[in-house]
């Protein structure tokens, strides 16, 4: 609803007007009154304003007097003249002063209620566009973080982006980087104790808490622009604040790089390898720098330290072939006479081999990843299966979680040579009952969360079908049936031996509402929890 201010020095017509007309039907709420101009200036003053009738010929301030006021006030306020006079001057400032309607005295019911509803379409029209226009933008900036991403993604790959479309990304986006910047890139790995350590949902935080300290240290001195890459390391491109600098302080970003390592060991317990490309030109450059940068990561088998490959390029060494791969007897052969112990000790061979530092780099680990795989396809062939029926596509292609090191590419080999040499045990009865301890603690310490079979899966680096299936073998228990167990058994224990309330406990014990929770109690003792507390 819309509010209305009519003025006029003549009273009576400032009456008729407010009486008589149908304001209501056609959307004002609210109308005031006015004898002359400092009067509707007050009024203006004290209420909000969308439209006003005013005539032009008014002792002391005119309509017209009154309309450049509002004008100089940015005022959004519509604004109808009413005059006696068809005089062009008239006419003429007021289109100067953006008046919508300009109408001449007398005038009839039907004209004045036209020209309001006129306007009263435009603003409701104007109302529209400048929702949809803020819902666009909120939108926008919603999703802001991953647009600039997804732009620094194409040029990262070498994604062909015209000139034009890149300068209205750079411009939409806000991004503060610009042709014929010098650049260089911060690369960010992880030690492969985080992989092995923390699940995927964990690591995620782990890089995001990265990327915060890296911003929080190099904001002060540089523009940014950050990407969590797919191969899991954390991108940043970095250029000088002060404008057209192009000589680079190595000390200071070194020094900056020194300072992140510091702070990812003291509050997160690990290590990372930091890198330093070389300067280059944006954008024409980008994407060999950052394939050459890159390339040194993976080929790296430093996991701790920051690498200026200004000085130091750590893709300087030679890389060979692991050599414990090719040597005879090799892995398919093996599979191909179906002799499980030669097989285990030849993994072992490779293993060993990985684990010895000059080796342990992701190309090497890629290297036995694939090879090991083509193996594992052509056993699966043999018994006229294909492996991602035996052990499910997922944990067929897990190259990005199995990459990370040696010891989850060896977890990785257990599973699915398990999987594939039937009646054939690769661990031993001991080595089950530490899997389900192993189980069992991960569900009673994780009670509180959404705790599932892939979460649990990914916790001990098993496929989740096979880790049911084994677990159901060892314990007699499908894995629901205990985590059902275990939540049952806390929620008891809490409702005995401490004093929270039924909301409170349905948290600790993982469930989302309280009727949930009192329902699966009720149906596993018979009562329900106030009752049992009772007792």
């Amino acid at each position: 609803m819309f509010s209305l201010l009519i003025v006029d020095d003549h009273k009576h017509q400032v009456e008729t007007l407010a009486a008589t007309l149908p304001w209501e039907e056609l959307g004002i709420s609210t109308i005031h009154k006015a004898y002359e101009g400092q009067g509707a200036l007050a009024i203006m003053e004290m209420h909000p304003i969308d439209i006003i009738i005013t005539d032009i010929r008014m002792p002391g301030m005119s309509g017209l007097d009154l309309l450049e006021q509002i004008h100089e006030s940015n005022r959004k306020i519509d604004a109808i003249l009413l005059t006696g006079y068809a005089e062009f001057e008239y006419a003429k400032k007021a289109i100067e002063l953006h008046a919508v309607e300009y109408l001449i005295k007398p005038v009839r019911d039907q004209l004045l209620i036209d020209a309001v509803s006129r306007v009263i379409s435009k603003r409701q029209n104007d109302l529209q566009h400048s929702q949809a226009f803020k819902q666009a933008n909120a939108i926008l900036h919603q999703n802001l973080p991953l647009l600039k991403e997804n732009v620094l993604n194409d040029l990262l790959q070498g994604a062909e982006i015209s000139h034009k479309q890149l300068t209205e990304k750079l411009e939409m986006y806000q991004i503060p980087f610009t042709f014929g910047d010098c650049i260089r890139f911060m690369v960010i790995q992880f030690d492969p104790h985080f992989y092995e350590s923390y699940t995927a949902s964990d690591m995620k935080l782990f890089e995001y808490a990265v990327m915060n300290m890296a911003e929080e240290l190099l904001q002060g001195h540089f523009s940014l622009w950050t990407r969590k890459a797919p191969q899991d390391h954390v991108t940043l491109m970095l250029k000088p604040i002060h404008s057209g600098r192009t000589v680079w302080s190595e000390e200071g970003l070194v020094s900056i790089a020194n300072l992140l390592l510091e702070q990812v060991h003291r509050y997160l317990k690990g290590t990372v390898a930091i890198y330093l490309s070389t300067p280059a030109q944006f954008p024409e450059e980008v994407h060999a720098n950052y394939s050459s940068v890159v390339s040194s990561v993976f080929s790296a088998s430093e996991r701790q330290g920051v690498f200026n490959l200004n000085k130091h390029d750590v893709s300087s060494r030679g890389l060979e072939p692991l050599r414990s791969l090719y040597q005879a007897p090799m892995l398919i052969q093996l599979m191909e006479s179906n002799n499980l112990d030669k097989m285990n000790e030849k993994l072992h061979a490779i293993f060993q081999e990985l684990e010895q530092k000059q080796a342990d780099s992701r190309a090497h680990l890629r290297e036995a990843y694939l090879h090991i795989l083509s193996c594992f396809t052509f056993l699966a062939h043999k018994k006229g299966k294909v492996l991602e029926d035996i052990i499910g596509i997922g944990s067929v292609h897990k190259e990005h979680s199995v990459i990370h090191s040696a010891k989850q590419l060896k977890a990785w080999c257990i599973l699915i040579l398990e999987a594939l040499i039937e009646g054939a045990p690769t661990v031993d009865d001991e080595n089950h009952q530490q899997l389900v301890h192993k189980i069992q603690t991960y569900i009673h310490q994780n009670l509180s969360k959404d705790v599932t079979l892939q979460s649990i899966s990914e916790h001990v680096y098993l496929h989740a079908v096979y880790l049911s299936k084994i677990y159901k073998e060892i314990t007699g228990l499908n894995l629901s049936e205990y985590i059902l167990h275990a939540r049952m058994e806390e929620a008891k224990r809490l409702l005995e031996k401490t004093s929270f309330k039924i909301y409170e406990i349905t948290e600790k014990v993982g469930y989302q509402s309280p009727q949930h929770f009192i329902r699966r109690f009720k149906k596993y003792y018979g009562v329900t929890p106030d009752i049992f507390r009772k007792q």
